[in-house]
């Protein structure tokens, strides 16, 4: 649509947008004054007015009207605990999701950097290993980590992740156990911060309930009680400037955006429908199943009504709640079966005969749940539980999810788990539990950051998934090993999950034991002369381990 104007303010009711412009006598289109007022140049060519502004249409109306979304969060929330609590593919996925990047929860390797600290290579794998253990023992202690006594540190991760993936956030607060002088865990749902009616601090402002300081940092949240008041939880002491509370989200979120939608909130309506047309199946399959047959006539006469005439059966039922007044109720019961004996003439009994359910639903099930699985970057067959007699295949969709996790595993250690182990360092620090040179200098020190983050420096993993094939994944990680493309460390990791010096000792000890259980054996095959041969057998008919290097052995 064109319009011709004269120099002056104008609004175009199209665009919406107002502006001044230097131009007249000439036909001027909405979107040529919306470019002009965003600063793009439009020039005039052959004295006429010509210009092309690219708004993603390859012709006029291809994309459609573009809509400005404001997020609704109280209702993304809602209908995403409705549907995980009544659709059964929104709780597989959400419950499938947990159990592959949480599991029994984040476990930390500490890796504190020596040559920043100043210490020698290797110094630290004490240290490194009694942290470890300590914060073991503390995280599987639920009376100690757990603010409500209730739930051990990895299955407070698991709530947290669900409650996160749903509610799309989850407000993380630590508190202080005074028996302990330890940090203990409490998870407040993202459905209960809220703004209050009340005003701010001064420079302050508060949106969908995260107070935002001058700088629009996230410096408290609101907390709506069960009494109907709001508290106040800051995000840091403001003495002891320590962590108290912070959010965790479930998903990516855009820049600028202080809230988390729910995972489920992009496929509402399409796990909705599916699950309709499921409930519409089983009931078509339901009510053909009752249907065993029907009479068909071929005169016109007067039917005998044998279906219902003899499967309908007569009741009368008493209600005694008033003595004083009881009620008859006539009411009539379906029997089960029914014979049919002489049928009117022209009528006959044919069976009903029908599909019972709905074929075309495997094949619409299959393409939205893979859809979905794209969609939250999930490999169909990890989703469906469903995997291909295919080695190369499986695996390929294994290594897939590998790289989701990693990046799970990554972003939920570093937001949920190490803000947790940063205050447990603390912690141990003050009661002397731990030996850490210059850490508390370093942190209320922020010139000493880098000694603060060297101390905390430490990686966290999750469940690892077990290769289809553990003899091709094992030969080409020793090769790996053995080229140095890779570490010891790294394969123990990728491989089962487990830190390879811990298994070094464990072996350790293992093989004295073994070496103990073999040492009265090889001196009855010195004294009696006794073959090595037999003496292996002996051994495994007694349920014992016998190492091929028997000569090594013997040696000990």
């Amino acid at each position: 649509m064109k319009y011709n104007f004269s120099n002056g303010l104008v609004k175009i009711p199209s665009v919406g947008i107002k502006t001044e412009f230097k131009y007249s006598g000439a036909a001027i289109d909405p979107p040529a004054i919306a470019a002009k007022s965003e600063g793009i140049e439009i020039n005039a060519l052959g004295g006429g007015l010509n210009h092309s502004v690219f708004n993603g249409d390859k012709f006029v109306g291809g994309f459609g009207p573009t809509s400005l979304f404001s997020m609704d969060y109280w209702t993304l929330r809602k209908r995403s605990e409705q549907l995980f609590s009544e659709n059964l593919y929104a709780a597989g996925l959400i419950e499938r999701l947990v159990t592959n990047e949480i599991n029994t929860g984040l476990t930390p390797e500490a890796c504190p950097d020596e040559k920043i600290l100043g210490f020698k290579p290797g110094d630290l794998e004490d240290w490194t290993e009694l942290v470890e253990n300590r914060f073991s023992i503390w995280a599987n202690s639920a009376e100690y980590c757990d603010f409500y006594g209730q739930n051990s540190l990895g299955e407070i991760q698991r709530i947290a992740r669900r409650e996160a993936l749903i509610c799309g956030d989850v407000l993380v607060v630590l508190r202080q156990n005074q028996a302990t002088k330890m940090p203990q865990v409490q998870l407040v749902s993202g459905s209960l911060i809220r703004t209050p009616p009340d005003s701010p601090r001064k420079g302050h402002k508060i949106k969908h309930g995260v107070e935002l300081d001058t700088q629009g940092r996230q410096c408290a949240y609101w907390v709506l009680q069960d009494e109907g008041t709001y508290k106040r939880l800051p995000a840091f002491g403001e003495k002891s400037k320590r962590r108290i509370a912070w959010m965790v989200y479930g998903a990516q979120r855009r820049l600028g955006e202080l809230r988390g939608q729910p995972l489920l909130s992009i496929v509402l309506q399409s796990l909705k429908e599916i699950d309709r047309y499921r409930d519409a199946a089983q009931r078509k399959a339901v009510v053909n199943s009752i249907l065993a047959m029907f009479i068909e006539k071929s005169q016109d006469k007067m039917s005998t009504l044998p279906i219902t005439g003899a499967a309908v059966r007569r009741d009368k039922v008493v209600d005694n709640s008033n003595p004083e007044a009881p009620r008859n109720f006539e009411i009539a019961s379906q029997i089960p079966g029914v014979v049919l004996q002489e049928l009117q003439a022209g009528e006959k009994p044919v069976g009903f005969h029908s599909q019972g359910t709905d074929i075309n639903f495997p094949a619409f099930e299959d393409a939205v749940i893979c859809a979905v699985a794209w969609c939250k970057q999930v490999p169909p067959e990890i989703l469906k539980l469903s995997f291909s007699s295919n080695y190369s295949a499986s695996q390929a969709a294994i290594n897939e999810f590998k790289i989701y996790l990693n990046m799970v595993w990554n972003e939920w250690g570093g937001n949920f788990c190490q803000p947790i182990y940063a205050e447990f360092l603390i912690s141990e620090a003050l009661l002397n539990k731990i030996d850490a040179p210059g850490f508390l200098d370093a942190w209320r020190d922020p010139a000493k950051m880098d000694i603060f983050g060297a101390w905390l420096w430490c990686d966290w993993y999750g469940s690892i998934k077990p290769s289809t094939d553990m003899r091709k994944m094992g030969q080409g990680l020793t090769l790996a090993v053995e080229n140095g493309w890779t570490t010891n460390a790294q394969a123990s990791r990728q491989m089962f999950g487990t830190k390879f010096t811990k298994n070094i000792a464990r072996q350790r000890r293992e093989r004295e034991l073994q070496a103990s259980l073999l040492r009265p054996m090889l001196e009855l095959q010195k004294e009696y002369n006794i073959s090595a041969e037999h003496l292996v057998n002996v051994a495994r008919a007694m349920g014992g381990t016998i190492s091929a290097q028997t000569e090594e052995i013997e040696d000990i």
